[in-house]
Protein backbone atom coordinates (compact mmCIF):
# COMPACT_ATOMS: atom_id res chain seq x y z
CA UNK A 1 0.00 0.00 0.00
CA UNK A 2 2.99 2.29 0.17
CA UNK A 3 3.18 3.26 -3.02
CA UNK A 4 -0.51 4.11 -4.21
CA UNK A 5 -0.39 7.36 -3.44
CA UNK A 6 2.14 7.98 -6.62
CA UNK A 7 -0.83 6.86 -8.74
CA UNK A 8 -3.29 9.73 -7.42
CA UNK A 9 -2.50 12.29 -9.59
CA UNK A 10 -2.09 10.26 -12.91
CA UNK A 11 -1.70 13.01 -14.94
CA UNK A 12 1.68 14.04 -12.99
CA UNK A 13 2.55 10.19 -12.89
CA UNK A 14 2.34 10.00 -16.59
CA UNK A 15 4.30 13.43 -17.11
CA UNK A 16 7.52 12.00 -14.74
CA UNK A 17 7.45 8.03 -16.00
CA UNK A 18 6.94 9.01 -19.76
CA UNK A 19 10.88 9.46 -20.98
CA UNK A 20 12.14 6.29 -19.27
CA UNK A 21 8.41 4.00 -20.26
CA UNK A 22 9.38 5.20 -23.84
CA UNK A 23 13.21 4.56 -23.25
CA UNK A 24 12.75 0.89 -22.31
CA UNK A 25 9.84 0.33 -25.23
CA UNK A 26 12.28 1.77 -27.85
CA UNK A 27 15.02 -0.29 -26.45
CA UNK A 28 12.98 -3.86 -27.26
CA UNK A 29 11.06 -2.69 -30.48
CA UNK A 30 13.94 -0.69 -31.87
CA UNK A 31 11.38 1.32 -33.64
CA UNK A 32 10.41 5.14 -32.10
CA UNK A 33 6.79 4.97 -33.76
CA UNK A 34 6.27 1.58 -32.67
CA UNK A 35 7.55 2.28 -29.18
CA UNK A 36 5.56 5.73 -29.27
CA UNK A 37 2.60 3.29 -29.81
CA UNK A 38 3.24 0.69 -27.04
CA UNK A 39 4.17 3.17 -24.78
CA UNK A 40 0.89 4.91 -24.92
CA UNK A 41 -0.97 1.15 -25.54
CA UNK A 42 0.86 0.80 -22.20
CA UNK A 43 -0.51 3.85 -19.73
CA UNK A 44 -3.77 3.13 -21.59
CA UNK A 45 -3.80 -0.20 -19.43
CA UNK A 46 -2.13 1.34 -16.38
CA UNK A 47 -4.21 3.93 -16.40
CA UNK A 48 -7.63 1.31 -16.81
CA UNK A 49 -5.75 -0.96 -14.32
CA UNK A 50 -4.45 1.61 -11.57
CA UNK A 51 -6.97 0.82 -9.06
CA UNK A 52 -5.76 -3.08 -9.46
CA UNK A 53 -2.45 -2.05 -8.53
CA UNK A 54 -1.75 -3.31 -5.10
CA UNK A 55 0.94 -0.71 -4.36
CA UNK A 56 3.30 -3.73 -2.39
CA UNK A 57 5.87 -2.78 -4.69
CA UNK A 58 7.41 0.31 -6.58
CA UNK A 59 5.27 1.76 -9.10
CA UNK A 60 7.92 1.98 -11.46
CA UNK A 61 8.17 -1.58 -11.39
CA UNK A 62 4.55 -1.98 -12.37
CA UNK A 63 4.51 0.33 -14.95
CA UNK A 64 8.46 -1.63 -16.55
CA UNK A 65 6.08 -5.12 -16.59
CA UNK A 66 3.08 -3.41 -18.63
CA UNK A 67 5.28 -0.84 -20.62
CA UNK A 68 7.19 -4.69 -21.40
CA UNK A 69 4.35 -6.55 -21.85
CA UNK A 70 3.25 -3.89 -24.11
CA UNK A 71 6.78 -4.16 -26.41
CA UNK A 72 6.26 -7.39 -26.75
CA UNK A 73 2.89 -7.39 -27.82
CA UNK A 74 3.83 -4.69 -30.51
CA UNK A 75 6.48 -6.61 -31.56
CA UNK A 76 4.15 -10.11 -32.30
CA UNK A 77 1.45 -7.72 -33.61
CA UNK A 78 4.19 -5.81 -35.98
CA UNK A 79 5.76 -9.95 -36.95
CA UNK A 80 2.24 -10.92 -38.61
CA UNK A 81 1.53 -7.52 -40.03
CA UNK A 82 2.65 -6.06 -43.59
CA UNK A 83 6.35 -4.31 -42.64
CA UNK A 84 7.12 -0.42 -43.55
CA UNK A 85 10.15 1.30 -44.66
CA UNK A 86 9.96 5.05 -42.12
CA UNK A 87 11.76 7.45 -44.60
CA UNK A 88 12.02 10.81 -42.45
CA UNK A 89 13.48 13.60 -42.94
CA UNK A 90 17.06 14.42 -43.30
CA UNK A 91 18.55 16.20 -39.97
CA UNK A 92 21.01 18.69 -39.58
CA UNK A 93 22.99 17.06 -36.74
CA UNK A 94 25.91 19.68 -35.41
CA UNK A 95 28.08 18.07 -32.68
CA UNK A 96 31.43 18.74 -32.04
CA UNK A 97 34.54 16.10 -32.32
CA UNK A 98 34.79 14.96 -28.66
CA UNK A 99 30.81 14.09 -28.92
CA UNK A 100 31.61 12.07 -32.30
CA UNK A 101 33.05 8.96 -30.60
CA UNK A 102 30.31 8.35 -28.03
CA UNK A 103 27.44 8.83 -30.79
CA UNK A 104 29.40 6.15 -32.62
CA UNK A 105 30.09 3.58 -29.53
CA UNK A 106 26.25 4.31 -28.49
CA UNK A 107 25.19 3.68 -32.37
CA UNK A 108 27.20 0.26 -32.24
CA UNK A 109 25.51 -0.89 -29.19
CA UNK A 110 22.29 -0.09 -30.20
CA UNK A 111 22.77 -2.02 -33.14
CA UNK A 112 24.43 -4.54 -31.48
CA UNK A 113 21.08 -5.25 -29.41
CA UNK A 114 19.10 -5.76 -32.72
CA UNK A 115 20.76 -9.80 -32.79
CA UNK A 116 19.08 -10.31 -29.39
CA UNK A 117 15.57 -11.40 -28.81
CA UNK A 118 12.65 -9.43 -27.45
CA UNK A 119 12.66 -10.66 -24.16
CA UNK A 120 16.67 -10.82 -23.68
CA UNK A 121 16.65 -7.15 -24.57
CA UNK A 122 14.05 -6.19 -22.54
CA UNK A 123 16.58 -8.28 -19.87
CA UNK A 124 19.30 -5.95 -21.05
CA UNK A 125 17.05 -3.09 -20.57
CA UNK A 126 15.33 -3.50 -17.23
CA UNK A 127 18.96 -4.72 -15.58
CA UNK A 128 21.71 -2.06 -17.69
CA UNK A 129 19.26 1.09 -17.99
CA UNK A 130 17.17 0.67 -15.42
CA UNK A 131 19.56 -1.30 -13.03
CA UNK A 132 16.97 -3.49 -11.74
CA UNK A 133 17.70 -6.49 -9.98
CA UNK A 134 16.89 -10.30 -10.89
CA UNK A 135 13.99 -10.72 -8.74
CA UNK A 136 12.26 -7.10 -10.30
CA UNK A 137 13.39 -8.51 -13.53
CA UNK A 138 11.36 -11.66 -13.17
CA UNK A 139 8.33 -9.95 -11.77
CA UNK A 140 8.54 -8.03 -14.84
CA UNK A 141 9.24 -10.81 -17.28
CA UNK A 142 7.27 -13.38 -15.64
CA UNK A 143 10.14 -15.63 -14.95
CA UNK A 144 12.51 -16.86 -12.29
CA UNK A 145 15.25 -14.84 -10.98
CA UNK A 146 17.37 -17.69 -11.90
CA UNK A 147 16.53 -17.59 -15.78
CA UNK A 148 16.86 -13.85 -15.75
CA UNK A 149 20.40 -14.63 -14.98
CA UNK A 150 20.83 -17.00 -17.95
CA UNK A 151 19.18 -14.78 -19.74
CA UNK A 152 21.55 -12.29 -19.20
CA UNK A 153 24.64 -14.30 -19.24
CA UNK A 154 23.62 -15.39 -22.81
CA UNK A 155 22.57 -12.24 -23.86
CA UNK A 156 25.74 -10.34 -22.48
CA UNK A 157 27.83 -13.08 -24.31
CA UNK A 158 25.63 -12.43 -27.82
CA UNK A 159 26.57 -9.02 -27.23
CA UNK A 160 29.92 -9.19 -26.95
CA UNK A 161 30.50 -11.41 -30.11
CA UNK A 162 28.87 -9.07 -32.08
CA UNK A 163 30.55 -5.96 -30.78
CA UNK A 164 34.24 -8.07 -31.32
CA UNK A 165 33.42 -9.07 -35.21
CA UNK A 166 34.94 -7.06 -37.68
CA UNK A 167 32.64 -4.55 -39.70
CA UNK A 168 30.81 -5.39 -42.51
CA UNK A 169 30.75 -8.95 -41.41
CA UNK A 170 27.40 -10.94 -40.28
CA UNK A 171 26.67 -11.99 -36.99
CA UNK A 172 28.36 -14.96 -35.67
CA UNK A 173 27.25 -16.81 -32.62
CA UNK A 174 23.44 -19.05 -32.42
CA UNK A 175 20.40 -17.28 -32.99
CA UNK A 176 18.71 -17.14 -30.05
CA UNK A 177 17.35 -19.83 -28.61
CA UNK A 178 13.86 -21.05 -30.05
CA UNK A 179 11.54 -19.98 -27.37
CA UNK A 180 13.06 -16.70 -27.54
CA UNK A 181 11.77 -16.77 -31.61
CA UNK A 182 8.80 -18.18 -30.09
CA UNK A 183 7.94 -15.40 -27.45
CA UNK A 184 9.06 -12.58 -29.97
CA UNK A 185 6.46 -13.65 -32.17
Amino acid sequence: MAFRHELADFERFYERTYPSAYRTALGIVRDPSIAADVTQDAYVKAFRDRARFRGDAPVAVWLHRIVVNAALDGLRRRARGPREIAVGPARDISVGVDAVGEIADRMTMLDALDVLAPRSRAAVILRYYHDDDYATIGRILGTSPGNVGVMLTRALDRLRLELERPAGTASVGPGPAESEVRDAR
